[in-house]
């Protein structure tokens, strides 16, 4: 009903359809953690590159084997929803991380899920990948991963490694709009799968996307970490459920791997094929950076200003 009313005063003046959004983002941000929770699960949802190893381990420093990591060497896996239900029919379980769960549903096991993502700037996001992959290749277990990558990457540039993913003619990561990927295409009906690229699932999948993350309990941002666990800490707080306390140390553990990024423009070559092949990640992460900054609003005593 509310996209409604918005969508009917788009020709009206600037400030009212600016103060409708803001209300929208609130009501959207703020709807979730007031409802009463039943056995609540932490489902920390690990979209790679988005500081989510370093919120990882803060998890289990607090929760310790409480708080499982479900990773397996396979870039390509998802976990079946029947394996999810079997690790959390264990009580003793309060969480999981992982990169391979990529369907949502509200409760699993009798339990109440509270999903959690952190998103990142896409541009950064691509470019952390491939430095990512410049310093571990030689230790990289995942052979599907490998063989989505240039025969030798150690021995290529940056924007040579982005030219490389960016044309290349079969499905590979981050090849385009890897974030709306992730979260779209294992939970719109039809046939899914990590290569999905149906017209109807293109055309509907950044609205598909940004409805999931609606209903997520709380969706950070990389770059804004500790304002971002400052506002999860209240809203883990008002739903009377247990979070550690303290900051998520981030480290960039590959920025030495990053060499000339002066490319990065519309104006050459491989930087147009880049900020075009993030455009819906880009929307969809201004629309997380508007739903945060709405949260903090409500919390000026955090004293932190996104």
């Amino acid at each position: 009903m509310l996209w409604r009313v918005i969508r009917l005063v788009k020709m009206l003046p600037g400030k009212l359809v600016e103060r409708l959004r803001a209300f929208r983002y609130r009501f959207t941000a703020s709807r979730t953690y007031r409802e009463p929770v039943v056995d609540p699960v932490i489902a920390h949802i690990h979209v790679p590159k988005c500081g989510g190893t370093a919120f990882r381990k803060f998890l289990i420093q607090h929760y310790g084997n409480a708080h499982l990591g479900l990773y397996v060497p396979d870039t390509y896996f998802v976990y079946p929803r029947d394996q999810i239900v079997e690790y959390l029919n264990d009580r003793s379980v309060r969480g999981f991380s992982s990169h391979f769960v990529r369907t949502f549903p509200d409760r699993i096991a009798g339990r109440d899920v509270l999903y959690i993502t952190f998103l990142r700037n896409p541009v950064d996001q691509f470019i952390s990948y491939i430095t990512h992959i410049k310093k571990h290749y030689d230790i990289i277990p995942d052979k599907p991963l490998l063989d989505s990558l240039p025969p030798d990457p150690t021995k290529m540039s940056v924007r040579e490694i982005a030219r490389w993913i960016l044309t290349c003619d079969r499905e590979v990561n981050f090849h385009e709009n890897y974030t709306v990927n992730f979260f779209a295409r294992y939970s719109m009906p039809g046939e899914t799968g990590p290569f999905r690229k149906d017209k109807a699932y293109v055309r509907r999948r950044l609205s598909a996307a940004s409805r999931i993350l609606d209903r997520f309990f709380f969706v950070g941002i990389a770059e804004q970490m500790d304002l971002s666990v400052a506002i999860l800490r209240n809203l883990m707080l008002q739903s009377k459920l247990d979070f550690p306390q303290g900051n998520v140390p981030i480290d960039n553990t590959s920025f030495e791997f990053r060499d000339d990024l002066s490319w990065i423009h519309h104006d050459d070559v491989v930087g147009r094929l880049l900020l075009n092949s993030v455009r819906e990640d880009q929307m969809l992460y201004q629309r997380a950076m508007e739903r945060l900054q709405s949260l903090a609003l409500q919390f000026p005593f955090l004293g932190i200003v996104p």
